[in-house]
């Protein structure tokens, strides 16, 4: 909106035809929050892990020693469920969508143990019947903590140390679980429930580094420990210098990730060390940088017949460190050995190997100033060996700040006072968001103060803001208003003020950051509310005394609030129900994918040749090792992988994609009696057979390449051997997802989390509703029907499922709106605005807060009544008029994420263009149906209408008018007689030119978009 001189206002006020109505008058009220100390609130945020002080001594182990050596030091892992084993697991990490750990089947009240000794650091029973019921967090060293989830009792408490194997509660079937594929569902206070009766008991398992999840299996079958600090002992070991402190800033991290990394300049790389390593990445996404030593293929390399080779790394560090590094080997007794040297000191020397196994030398002392590390491996080259080396990594071990001198003289209590300040080089935040209590204070409403001194008040509400903004003008005599006002600095002219107080030692002023603020304009003693909102900043003007302040209404509350915990809807847990599977688990997953593909199969009929399959697999991901057909994804098949990468989740894992592969061979091959007797019959099926219309593939090659590996199957016999899958879990035949998430539900809990549904405590505020959020529907031909999930008013993270809700319109269906599953916002990464801008988009609705605050997600109604008319004669001030349509768009394209389009035509636009149909495309990934597309193509017009024929008016003030009221322009000058709807307001006052408003207006006669 265009900005106006003080002349022009004042030429304006001239033509300001009031009649009789009485005086233009305003009032701004300012509540006065007093700070109230020692009240319990629950904060969201980031807080570091807590560091055990760690005391290190550094040994030397001389070269010439024999028997000296570094000692590994790992950690065994009990089992968590007593009595149980591996046999019992029932779900793998990965098996079904968002499983990240392992179920374990047991009933009702088995013992649950701790896996390793920690700290519990959250304990959680609220939640009964939802997520992961009854849980019970650890803390480990070096950042690694275990969940165990679905608890029926729990016997530690939050701070609580255990030793490992300790019984910290008992198994149920508390949360989100399953039995028999099926929800449970009931209470505990219905004997009859399945709740009550144990179905679906199981402990969910997780382990967990940080924020990144681990597998638990390896583990629990010995192949992967936890390591504690490593030692050397033996003779020839010396003692050096001892260290304290708490591990802090990583110093050195290398993951050997690419082929470049000794071109690093801390590198200095032995030649044949070069050619003797390659890096080597697993599937599980971990490289390594793997040596080989072969006494026959590297004879012109082995001059001598024992080989020693490696590589120097030079750091500088001000601080001392903890040195680490992983490996693995198949070096056996006395086959080779690794050696460390800092500065030509040996630190380390292993030549115990016990097999491949995953290996970690934890905790070794890194002293601080420049130091060269010689990593060197020697082999006796008597056979093929192997060592891959995983990791190496220096973290800083920070010692308590002696900031005095004497640390000891000095009173604990006052030392938290004060904070060390130095350079910081390199920075490591090992954070974890979390909930915690603390005892802190709140500011309450005290009363309200009115600002008698108002100069000017300027406010600005656009249809494309967030949030309607405020700007108001006082006078300040001699910093009167000002937050930092203290009389005591100029005794001479001491006057007290409302307008800042001291209280418990701070100085706290009224008019400063985040101070509620409402506006009332009108005429005479006639007024309305138009504004209510939060002090965003000021600015003060000593020379002419006067002090600025912008606010912005409520939904700043929304734009600033970061979300702090992840948010996924569905949330990221469920689980499939306890079943037998020991058969399937103990199997390779090629093996697993072969008997799997046997049973699928065979259920769908005995004409079904499981090896065509098979070939299927083999084609796409070569049978689960690439692409899209690796965990935890396992698409083996490609099936519901419509377009590159990009796969539906519901048809996730191994047995739904071999499922789905066998239905839809039994639907297509029917009428080829279900065998495929040439590559005639494999393009017959590729082209979606007796099914009709379904290309399996973009590829045109598909069914030549399938149809030569089915042959080379079918005469082989490598697949007879393994039997077929014999687990009793149910194979459901069609999919069965979650009920989907409305996204005004989705919305109602990113408000909740905002805090908009507890900031009201003025007394006229509190009779105002908090949010009014309108259910979001779409209108289609055809009736929704299934589940759907509605968010309870004013809880955050609570949802209830109803059944879908579909009125009957005259031009069509009224359905819910859902979000497709899996949307998730990670913590951190979104503002609330942010995920909801997100959320809403290319909908036809609008989220805002009204002029008393409410929050509104409410549908855009271009069909409002006429509430006001102005014309030339009366109320018009000025007017002006544009018409640009050069960059309008009569006809679009909307393409979704399969590049499926929907051609839409706007009536209004084409006749402005003369009947030109003038082309736009737009990407819309989740317009999926007809119905979502027209929808999309609906607000896009809605937005070229908004550009390409507007109106701007002047007009003395009505408090009463809103963005996207409709009002009526007659104007002979303009040649305008029509309804225009309101997309701005800008309103005015002063003490001089009284109230008027400048109107930003847009045309649309509404006839929608056409096919």
């Amino acid at each position: 909106m265009q900005t106006m001189s003080n002349e022009l206002r004042r030429i304006l006020s001239e033509r300001l035809k009031l009649g009789e109505l009485s005086k233009p008058a305003c009032r701004v009220e300012i509540d006065r929050l007093i700070f109230v100390p020692g009240r319990t609130e629950e904060l969201d945020f980031i807080m570091s892990d807590r560091r055990e002080e760690k005391t290190l001594t550094r040994t030397i182990i001389q070269d010439s020693s024999k028997e000296g050596g570094t000692a590994l030091s790992k950690i065994s892992f009990v089992f968590p469920v007593e009595g149980k084993s591996t046999r019992d697991i029932t779900a793998y990490m990965g098996d079904n969508r968002n499983h990240k750990g392992i179920d374990i089947a047991c009933p009702v009240g088995t013992p649950i143990k701790a896996a390793w000794a920690g700290k519990v650091k959250k304990v959680t029973v609220s939640e009964k019947y939802t997520s992961f019921g009854f849980r019970v967090e650890i803390q480990h060293a070096d950042g690694i903590w275990t969940r165990y989830a679905h608890m029926s009792e729990i016997h530690v408490k939050t701070g609580d140390y255990v030793t490992q194997g300790t019984i910290i509660g008992k198994s149920g079937n508390t949360g989100d679980v399953r039995s028999a594929g099926v929800t449970n569902m009931g209470t505990y206070d219905d004997p009859n429930s399945p709740r009550s009766k144990g179905r679906g008991a199981h402990l969910h398992f997780e382990v967990w580094n940080g924020q990144a999840v681990i597998d638990p299996f390896p583990y629990m079958n010995g192949s992967k420990y936890l390591f504690a600090a490593s030692s050397n002992n033996g003779a020839g070991v010396t003692t050096d210098v001892t260290f304290v402190g708490t591990p802090g800033a990583t110093l050195f991290d290398e993951r050997f990730t690419n082929n470049t990394w000794h071109t690093k300049s801390v590198y200095k790389v032995d030649e044949l060390a070069k050619k003797l390593s390659m890096i080597e990445r697993s599937s599980t996404e971990h490289s390594n940088l793997t040596f080989t030593f072969d006494p026959k293929g590297y004879k012109t390399l082995f001059p001598s017949p024992t080989v020693t080779t490696g590589m120097n790394l030079k750091l500088t560090s001000a601080h001392p460190g903890i040195f680490s590094m992983g490996f693995s080997t198949n070096f056996g007794e006395g086959a080779g050995e690794l050696r460390v040297f800092f500065n030509g000191k040996m630190q380390i020397k292993v030549n115990k190997f016990s097999g491949t196994e995953n290996v970690e030398i934890r905790d070794i002392p890194f002293p601080n100033g420049e130091m060269e590390i010689r990593i060197e491996l020697f082999w006796n080259g008597k056979q093929v060996n192997r060592f891959s080396l995983q990791y190496i990594q220096i973290k800083e071990l920070q010692g308590r700040p002696d900031l005095y001198g004497n640390k000891d003289k000095v009173d604990p209590t006052i030392q938290q006072e004060f904070f060390e300040e130095r350079e910081i080089t390199s920075t490591f935040m090992p954070g974890q968001p979390r909930k915690v209590s603390l005892q802190v204070g709140k500011f309450v409403y005290m009363d309200t103060l009115t600002l008698d001194n108002i100069n000017h008040i300027e406010m600005d509400d656009q249809f494309e803001m967030d949030s309607r903004e405020a700007r108001i003008t006082i006078s300040n005599p001699g910093g009167y208003y000002s937050p930092d006002y203290n009389p005591f600095y100029f005794p001479e002219t001491y006057k007290e003020t409302p307008w800042s107080y001291f209280v418990n030692g701070f100085h706290v002023g009224v008019l400063s950051e985040n101070t509620p603020v409402r506006i009332y304009m009108g005429y005479g003693l006639n007024l309305m509310r138009v504004f209510t909102g939060l002090i965003d900043k000021l600015d003060l003007n000593g020379e002419e005394s006067t002090m600025t302040i912008y606010c912005r209404d409520m939904y700043k509350k929304i734009m600033n609030k970061v979300i702090t915990e992840d948010k996924q809807y569905p949330p990221d847990v469920g689980h499939s129900a306890a079943h037998d599977t020991n058969v399937f688990s103990s199997m390779t997953r090629r093996d697993k994918i072969i008997s799997m593909a046997k049973k699928q199969a065979k259920q769908q009929g005995p004409e079904l040749d499981y090896k065509f399959l098979l070939a299927i697999a083999e084609h796409e991901t070569k049978m689960g090792t690439l692409g899209k057909g690796l965990p935890p994804g396992d698409f083996i098949l490609g099936y519901g992988c419509y377009t590159g990468e990009k796969c539906d989740p519901q048809y996730q894992g191994i047995e739904r994609q071999l499922y789905r592969g066998a239905v839809r061979y039994r639907e297509a091959m029917a009428s080829k009696g279900w065998r495929f007797q040439s590559v005639d019959d494999v393009k017959y099926f590729w082209q979606g057979g007796d099914k009709g219309a379904y290309q399996w593939a973009s590829d045109t090659n598909w069914y030549n390449s399938v149809w030569q590996i089915y042959q080379k199957f079918r005469s082989s016999t490598e697949f007879d051997q393994i039997p077929e899958w014999e687990g009793t879990a149910p194979v459901p035949t069609e999919p069965t997802a979650k009920a989907a998430y409305l996204k005004s539900a989705i919305v109602q809990d990113l408000i909740a989390h905002a805090g908009m549904y507890s900031w009201r405590s003025n007394p006229q505020d509190i009779y105002y509703p908090y949010a009014i959020v309108q259910e979001t529907s779409y209108t289609h031909a055809t009736q929704a029907t299934g589940k759907v999930f509605k968010a309870v008013p004013d809880k955050e993270g609570e949802f209830v499922e109803v059944d879908a809700e579909s009125i009957l319109t005259p031009k069509g269906w009224k359905n819910p709106f859902i979000e497709p599953p899996g949307r998730k916002f990670e913590s951190y990464q979104y503002k609330v605005g942010e995920a909801i801008a997100e959320i809403m988009k290319d909908t036809e609705f609008r989220s805002y807060c009204d002029r008393y605050g409410t929050y509104r997600l409410e549908e855009i109604d271009m069909n409002r009544p006429i509430v006001a008319t102005y014309t030339e004669h009366d109320n018009l001030i000025t007017i002006h008029k544009t018409i640009d349509f050069s960059r309008g768009r009569s006809h679009l394209v909307i393409l979704d994420e399969e590049n499926k389009a929907g051609h839409f035509v706007d009536t209004e636009i084409l006749m402005e263009l003369k009947g030109e149909v003038r082309t736009g495309v737009r990407h819309v990934p989740s317009a999926k149906t007809d119905e979502l597309k027209r929808l999309a193509a609906r607000r896009t017009f809605f937005d070229i209408k908004r550009l390409c024929r507007t109106l701007q008016i002047s007009i003395p003030g009505n408090p009463a008018l809103d963005v996207l009221d409709r009002i009526y322009i007659i104007d002979s000058n303009t040649t305008t007689r029509e309804a225009y709807t309101i997309k701005g307001i800008r309103s005015m006052f002063d003490a001089q030119n009284g109230y008027m408003q400048i109107l930003d207006l847009f045309w649309s006669n509404n006839e929608g978009a056409i096919v």
